[in-house]
This record gives C-alpha cells, sequence and structure tokens, in this order.
C-alpha cells in the first residue's frame, strides 16, 4: 500500500506542487484553510464570505467599547430603551478576523510570538427609527454601526488605518398591546455582519498587509520587548492584561456599576456668522455633556467626523474626562475649513462614548452646513431642496378642496420684530398644496406681508372661504408668523401685518379662526401653524398661563392643528433650507419623507408626527435648545381626520 504526505502551502496567488510519494502529481492550490486548535486561537473557519487566511499570526486586541456596544432607542410608547450588542459585535470581529490571519490570538502575556496587532473599537452608530403611534403595524428602520481598526506589525510600524460604517437596513413591528418593538435584533445582526465583512475585506486585500505576509521571515517573530500602542484614537486603544500575582484568599466579586445617562449638545460657529462655509474659515463647535445619572461616567470623549473638509483641520477626538452623576462639562474644538473644490453641503457628526461599559450613550449628532470654495462668490445660503416639487406630484386630485396660506414676516409697527422666511414659507406651501395636494390654483388664496391685515385675513375665513366650500369640501389653513398670547387664559392670536402685541384689537385669535370652521358645512379642515410666540401685557399680580391650543367645540374628527411651536419662544429659522425649521420638515414630508408606513399615501397623522419629531430632534442637536411641535388631536385618540390623505406617491 502506498500512503502519501501532502504539505499544504497557504498563497492565494500561486500554483505549488503537492508532494506525495506518487510521481508528478500536482495540483493549482489557492487558499486553503485548516482547522486550528490551541489556547487561544480561533478555529472556526464557516464556509461564509471570503477568507484570506493570510500566513500571519496577529493579537486580536478590542477595544472595551466593543462589548459594551449598545443601540438606543425609543420604544412604541416613547420611552428610551437599549439593546446590547456588544456580545454579538464582539463575536464577529473576531470570527471574520479568522478569515482573515492563519493565527489569531487573544492573549496579551506574550507567550505566543505574533507577527502584529489588529485594534478594532467602535465608531459612530446611529439608529433612525421613527414610530408615530402604537398600532398593529410595520415602520422602516436603518441601523449604521462604525468600526475603527487598524494593523501594526511587530515591530511598531502602522501598516493600515480605516475607519468604515456599514448599515443594516428593515423593518421593526408594533403592536397596539404593547410598547414592545419587534425587529431590531435582526437589524442589528445585518449591520454588524455587513461591518464586519467589511472589516475583513479591508484587512485582507490591504497591499501593506499582503506584502508583510509574503515577506521571507528572517526569524521567529518578536515576543519580548514593548508592545506596541494601539493607532485608534484614545479610548479606542487597547489596554494590555497585566499578569496578576497569585491570591492567597479568594477576592470577592465588584459591586454592580450603577449605570450613568449621558447627554449632550453642541453649537457650530462659523467665523463670520453666516452659516456658509468657505475655505479657509475659522470653525468651532461648543460642546456641552451632562451626566443624568444615577452612575458616574469616565473617560468620556466626543468623536468628530463628517465630510473631509470639515473636519481635516479639527481633532478626531475631544477629551472630556470623567462625569459624575449629575456634573456638566463644556469643551469646545477649534480649527479651519479645509479645501472645497464646489459649493454645496457638508455634515458634521458628532457622537460620545465612554470607558463605562454601563454608560447609556445617546445617537450620533449630525449638523448640515452649506460649504464653498474660497474664492467663489458670496451667495444666499445653499436650498436643500424643499423649493422645488418633488417628481412625484399630480398624483392627489382634490377638486373641491381649498386652501388659505398667510405668511406675515414683517410688521408695519416697526417694534415688532421681523420672521425670517414667514413669506417664502406660505408661498411654497401654496405651491405644495396645488402640486402635491391636488387643489385647483384658483381654489388657493395667499395672504403675504402687507396683503395680510386684520381686515384681509377675516375677510378670507369669513367671506371668501363660506363661497368655496359644500360638505365634501377639504380645508388647508396655513399661517407663518407671528402670535400673542394673552397671559391670564393662554388664548392664542395671529398677529397680522398691522398688528399690535399689545392690542387685543388689532389681533386675529385661533378661537375666530376656528368658529369660522365650525359654522361652515365642510368635510375637515387641516390647519397648519409655525408662530413666534409672545405674551401679551400681563395684568399686575397675574400669573403667565401656557398657550391654549385644545379649544373648546373642536370635533376632533373634523378638524386637526399641527402646531410647529407649542411654547412661548421664537420658532427657528433653518437657514440652510431657506424656510422656518417647522415649515421646511412639513415640506420635506409632503415631498416623500413622511410616508412611514412606506404604503405610498402621507396621511395627516404621519406628516404631522414626521415634522414634529424631526423638528425638535434638529432643534435640539443644531440649534442647542428646544422647539417642541404639538398634534391636536394627537395619536391614539381615535381622530379620523387623521386619515386625511394629503399626498399620494404611487
Amino acid at each position: 500500500m502506498n500512503f502519501g504526505i501532502k504539505i499544504i502551502v497557504r498563497t492565494p496567488h500561486v500554483c505549488l506542487p503537492i508532494i506525495s510519494r506518487r510521481p508528478a502529481a500536482s495540483l493549482c492550490v489557492g487558499i486553503v484553510s485548516l482547522a486550528l486548535a490551541g489556547c487561544g486561537l480561533f478555529s472556526s473557519r464557516d464556509g461564509v464570505g471570503i477568507g484570506y487566511y493570510l500566513p500571519l499570526t496577529v493579537q486580536l486586541r478590542p477595544a472595551s467599547s466593543i462589548a459594551a456596544a449598545q443601540v438606543q432607542y425609543q420604544d412604541a410608547c416613547g420611552y428610551p430603551k437599549t439593546i446590547p450588542i456588544g456580545a454579538m459585535l464582539e463575536e464577529a470581529v473576531k470570527r471574520k478576523t479568522g478569515r482573515v490571519f492563519e493565527k489569531v490570538v487573544t492573549d496579551a502575556s506574550g507567550a505566543i510570538a505574533v507577527d502584529g496587532y489588529e485594534d478594532v473599537s467602535l465608531g459612530m452608530t446611529r439608529l433612525d427609527l421613527v414610530i408615530s403611534q402604537k398600532a398593529n403595524r410595520s415602520y422602516p428602520a436603518t441601523l449604521a454601526i462604525g468600526l475603527d481598526f487598524a494593523y501594526t506589525a511587530a515591530d511598531g510600524t502602522v501598516l493600515f488605518t480605516k475607519k468604515l460604517q456599514s448599515v443594516g437596513r428593515g423593518e421593526v413591528d408594533v403592536t397596539e398591546s404593547s410598547c414592545e418593538v419587534k425587529g431590531l435584533d435582526k437589524l442589528a445582526q445585518e449591520a454588524i455582519s455587513n461591518v464586519t465583512d467589511g472589516m475583513a475585506k479591508q484587512l485582507g486585500t490591504s497591499s501593506k498587509i499582503l506584502t508583510a505576509a509574503e515577506a521571507p521571515k528572517t526569524g521567529a517573530p518578536r515576543t519580548g520587548g514593548p508592545v506596541p500602542p494601539s493607532p485608534i484614537a484614545a479610548g479606542g486603544a487597547y489596554e494590555a492584561v497585566k499578569a496578576q500575582p497569585k491570591l492567597t484568599a479568594p477576592v470577592p466579586p465588584p459591586a454592580a456599576e450603577e449605570a450613568s445617562t449621558l447627554v449632550f449638545r453642541a453649537i457650530i460657529r462659523d467665523e463670520n456668522r453666516n452659516q456658509l462655509l468657505h475655505s479657509g474659515e475659522a470653525l468651532g463647535v461648543e460642546i456641552e455633556v451632562k451626566n443624568e445619572g444615577p452612575g458616574s461616567a469616565s473617560g468620556v470623549e466626543v468623536l468628530v467626523g463628517g465630510t473631509p473638509a470639515l473636519v481635516e483641520h479639527i481633532p478626531s477626538v475631544l477629551p472630556v474626562g470623567d462625569l459624575p452623576a449629575g456634573d456638566v462639562k463644556r469643551v469646545s474644538l477649534d480649527g479651519k475649513v479645509g479645501t472645497v473644490t464646489e459649493a454645496g453641503q457638508a455634515e458634521l457628526v458628532l457622537a460620545l462614548r465612554s470607558q463605562s461599559g454601563s454608560a447609556h450613550i445617546p445617537a450620533a449628532k449630525k449638523f448640515l452646513v452649506a460649504i464653498k470654495p474660497a474664492d467663489a462668490p458670496e451667495a444666499a445660503m445653499v436650498p436643500i431642496d424643499v423649493d422645488e416639487v418633488p417628481k412625484n406630484s399630480g398624483k392627489l386630485k382634490q377638486p373641491k378642496a381649498v386652501g388659505i396660506a398667510i405668511g406675515i414676516g414683517q410688521y408695519r409697527e416697526t417694534g415688532l420684530p421681523r420672521v425670517k422666511f414667514a413669506a417664502q414659507d406660505a408661498e411654497v406651501m401654496a405651491k405644495y398644496w396645488s402640486a402635491i395636494g391636488g387643489i385647483p390654483p384658483d381654489r388657493i388664496r395667499r395672504l403675504i406681508d402687507s396683503h395680510a391685515l386684520k381686515t384681509d385675513v377675516a375677510e378670507a375665513f369669513e367671506e371668501w372661504l363660506p363661497k368655496h366650500v359644500d360638505p365634501t369640501t377639504v380645508v388647508y389653513v396655513y399661517v407663518s408668523g407671528r402670535g400673542i398670547v394673552e397671559p391670564t387664559t393662554g388664548a392664542v392670536s395671529v398677529i397680522p401685518f398691522d398688528g399690535m402685541a399689545s392690542s387685543g384689537a388689532r389681533v386675529y385669535s385661533l378661537r375666530r379662526l376656528q368658529e369660522s370652521l365650525v359654522k361652515l358645512s365642510i368635510y375637515r379642515a387641516i390647519i397648519m401653524l409655525d408662530l413666534s410666540l409672545e405674551y401679551g401685557q400681563l395684568p399686575e399680580g397675574a400669573t403667565h398661563a401656557a398657550p391654549l391650543w385644545e379649544l373648546e367645540g373642536q370635533d376632533k374628527d373634523k378638524i386637526m392643528w399641527m402646531v410647529g411651536n407649542r411654547a412661548v419662544q421664537e420658532a427657528h429659522a433653518y437657514d440652510l433650507g431657506q424656510h422656518s425649521l417647522y415649515t421646511y420638515h412639513l415640506l420635506r414630508g409632503l415631498g416623500g419623507e413622511a410616508d412611514i408606513d412606506k404604503d405610498g399615501t402621507i396621511f395627516a397623522g404621519e406628516l404631522c408626527a414626521y415634522s414634529r419629531g424631526r423638528a425638535a430632534k434638529m432643534a435640539r442637536e443644531q440649534f442647542g435648545d428646544d422647539q417642541e411641535p404639538l398634534c391636536v388631536p394627537g395619536p391614539g385618540q381615535g381622530a379620523m381626520v387623521r386619515l386625511q390623505p394629503l399626498a399620494k406617491l404611487k
């Protein structure tokens, strides 16, 4: 009997003979896997994905952020929840690394000779999910997970570094009987699989790592001497495991660490304060981080990413330090805008991380800014896209509907502050009603600035409107401008062009608007309000009442109010979008983004939920304070008016 001995040589590119006692036996060998066993080695070589198995012995050094990774979200009832994904991510990193290198070890004692070190840290993680109501339905969701990873040779030479982010897309399910959101674990599995596949491909195809793998070995890999530090930014760095002395008595387990809850806000400051950044312009970011407790957060840092022109001259990691419960720290970034080749948009992304594994980390904040080359002429802010009617317009037909769009941005009384973009808001909303809502142009009334006297407003609602309605009519009302709140009752009124905040006789109350609609024989009414609010004169000794939005006599099946700013404060102007913040999101929503369930129809309830959530989120992230919109009636009240279709996409 003739026994053959085969020696398998691993190389991805060459055909080698198989040494055998049989004459002239040869075979073309590509990438061949070999199951390895032993302490610290990963022997699982499943057949999924790409395998490289480069002839290198590598020590994997995952940062603590890998095991502590988690996804935060709000459940169907609006309560904050967390899904731990650290174990899943840690296992995937180990398994995919095992497809790249022939031997992978985790023992940091130096007992095993290594050719290099792979460092992996958690990058930016973001979940995009908006749940408009607790009902038996599915919602689209996107989870992005980032990894920062690097490969360092045994002599300390950094051969490869990379920041990578991949996404998982799908749907989550909720029911009307529970707050639970189902399906996020599947989304996390897809995102983790995608990002670790990308990590493996980047490492396995790196020219420098391939050169190191193919280089002839001059001797055994180094086993002593100092361990090269991680090239990944501080906080993601690997901490070597030190040998522990033998103990003569058992050590009691450490007490459970209380979780901390981190929140932060940030404001971008550009040199000339025009929110239009150009090449070489000084740029600053002010960041406030707070620990709402109950535990302490250690090693807190701000991670900075985004468009290269914005981040190439500012640090990628900003240390914050330790934050005891209730503590607040403020840090700032200073730099300048890099090279900008053409005008457009750029984004700056800020995220937190902490060495405390129990810390609850908020979602990353994304800022959109306008940028231009230094030699480009000064121009208006770069509008995003809402002024252009979407291509999918004309699907909905409402021949009996009517619309009244009011935009008052300036006033006859010089003491009243102007409202930026109010006239533009009303004009574009009217255009959307016609193109997307299917309302005939001759059934839309526009009252802009000096054409919005109190008599004009009263005539539109109390004389013109009754002549254009019947029991099948849906009435659309939009008002952008300034409002006054009666301090003792909370009653809200719109200030017309000739109005005065100090005179109740020169304003038009929402109560009067509602009464004019209730008197009409109409099918439904959708009222959109984007008002900056202030209090009227307060009688001596009286206290301020909150603005009153739920008016008596309102039929929840007939009239819906979409309120962009429910509190007494200035409503934000969104300069980059060339609209008020709330109206910008109303228009984005009507253009298609409010179709949360992807059924091709945007209902009033969907639009209000979308614009409410997005405007509130952007106000916190980009302006550093709150602006809280309101929907009346809200979700879960069985209001049929929330099912009024506003746009059709297909």
